[in-house]
């Protein structure tokens, strides 16, 4: 049955990978820590091969696993280790084409393979920005971005992705292609369909393309780095600078362990003579401000300047991965709530034999912290069980951006309520009641 499905997929797709070396490099997420197997890797150029190749799919019995940069980190961009079903894992990467610019009104429309920072450069160069951001622009894609409805360092200035999406053209499990890339941007004429694919991570249909809206650059602004005894000093920080009326445009933190860690993988010099526990980076609208913060605190308004300080925020989570098979866990709490969460998990933390090492950084201003923990095995998930009943504790998400993947999958009902699973369940049941789309991402399979 394989071989006629290749065969079969050659006469629809420019690209069928059938070597196992190279399917191999697909199968590993980013973190290394999930792994699967595919029985044949397609590269599909645009929305009518996806449809063929859907229904090929479907006719053979053979599940889709759908992956874009592959920058996840909870294995939902990877196909399952141990499928019934073959399964056909379908890349994004070729659909890389921007198809519209309005520089009029502030949209662009664009393949879901293009890239963050192509987007970025693009939109640039005509006066607009991107208003998403975040360390893998390289490699993240806008169907990604969508499919997990993604954060970022921006998300306190301008919202997660989903304030950002215009319209979407998606592929359905029948072969159905729905879009609203054409629409106008006032249509309340009833359930907006499309927009159910922000977030669901693959499992409703195959993004194509989206229609994202665009902002205008700031013109100028300072970043501040500040030094903090701890992530509760870190929030009064910059709840003062809150309280002083700036325009935020991101606050973030770093603690002592991550950054240790940081300044080895990049080769970056201390900050200060004496390494402080927390690390704040704040950057505010406007050039030269002053802040009533730490006398030791580093500010500049130079561009230069500002991107040599962010490398030693951007290069946490690579720096972890380094470190080994680290269970990576991004979670949410109330903003004023993170000092005293942060607190409780390292005494938790400390507490484990299994773990030799753990850190955290995140979004201050939006109480997701990213917690890094070296020491389980990868398989290992007690650890991942109990971080995730202490999120709950604490009335949060087990999930602030990253999505749920397979990696949470067993522990959703932990932060969300059964009514909300089982629509889930029955949504996926109207849009793909075959389950063809990335076979046990977010719901079991």
């Amino acid at each position: 049955m394989t071989s006629a499905l290749n065969l079969a997929l050659a006469k629809i797709v420019p690209s069928v990978i059938t070597d196992k070396d190279l399917i191999a490099s697909y199968t590993s997420d980013w973190t290394g820590r999930f792994n699967g197997k595919a029985d044949v890797v397609v590269r599909p150029q645009n929305a009518a091969q996806i449809t063929e190749v859907v229904l090929l799919c479907k006719k053979f019995g053979v599940a889709i696993q759908i992956q874009g940069g592959n920058t996840g980190l909870v294995g939902g961009s990877v196909p399952p280790p141990n499928s019934l079903r073959p399964i056909c894992l379908m890349s994004t990467s070729s659909l890389n084409s921007i198809l519209d610019f309005d520089v009029v009104t502030g949209h662009i429309t664009v393949g879901a393979g293009v890239s963050v920072a192509q987007v970025q450069s693009t939109v640039r160069a005509r006066g607009w920005e991107f208003p998403i951001d975040l360390a893998s622009r390289e490699s993240a894609t806008i169907g990604g971005l969508v499919a997990t409805n993604a954060g970022g360092i921006r998300v306190c200035a301008f919202g997660m992705t989903k304030q950002s999406v215009a319209g979407i053209e998606m592929v359905l499990a029948d072969g159905q292609v729905i879009s609203n890339l054409t629409s106008p941007l006032k249509d309340n004429t009833g359930y907006p369909i499309s927009d159910l694919a922000v977030g669901a991570e693959g499992t409703l249909g195959i993004i194509t393309a989206v229609r994202m809206k665009l902002i205008r650059p700031t013109l100028s602004s300072t970043l501040f780095v500040i030094p903090c005894d701890s992530v509760q000093l870190a929030y009064e920080t910059l709840l003062s600078v809150q309280k002083a009326g700036h325009n935020l445009l991101a606050a973030e933190y770093v603690d002592a362990k991550s950054m240790q860690l940081i300044m080895s993988y990049s080769q970056l010099r201390p900050l200060w003579p004496v390494p402080p526990n927390v690390t704040v980076f704040i950057e505010v609208a406007g050039s030269n401000i002053q802040l009533d913060a730490d006398p030791r605190a580093l500010g500049t308004s130079n561009a230069g300047e500002m991107r040599n300080f962010w490398k030693y925020r951007e290069a946490a989570s690579d720096s972890w991965t380094a470190a080994g098979k680290v269970h990576k866990l991004d979670v949410s709490v109330a903003v004023d709530q993170i000092g005293t969460f942060e607190s409780k998990l390292s005494a938790m933390l400390s507490n484990f034999e299994i773990v030799t090492s753990y850190g955290s950084f995140g979004h201050l201003a939006d109480g997701n912290l990213h917690i890094e923990i070296v020491g389980p095995a990868q398989d290992d998930y007690e650890i991942d069980k109990s971080v995730l009943e202490l999120v709950a504790k604490f009335n949060g998400s087990i999930s602030a951006e990253h999505g749920i993947g397979r990696a949470k999958r067993e522990y959703l009902g932990l932060t969300r309520d059964a009514i909300d699973i089982e629509l889930m369940k029955k949504i996926k049941e109207v849009f793909d009641p075959e389950k063809l789309f990335n076979p046990g991402v977010l719901l079991p399979d």
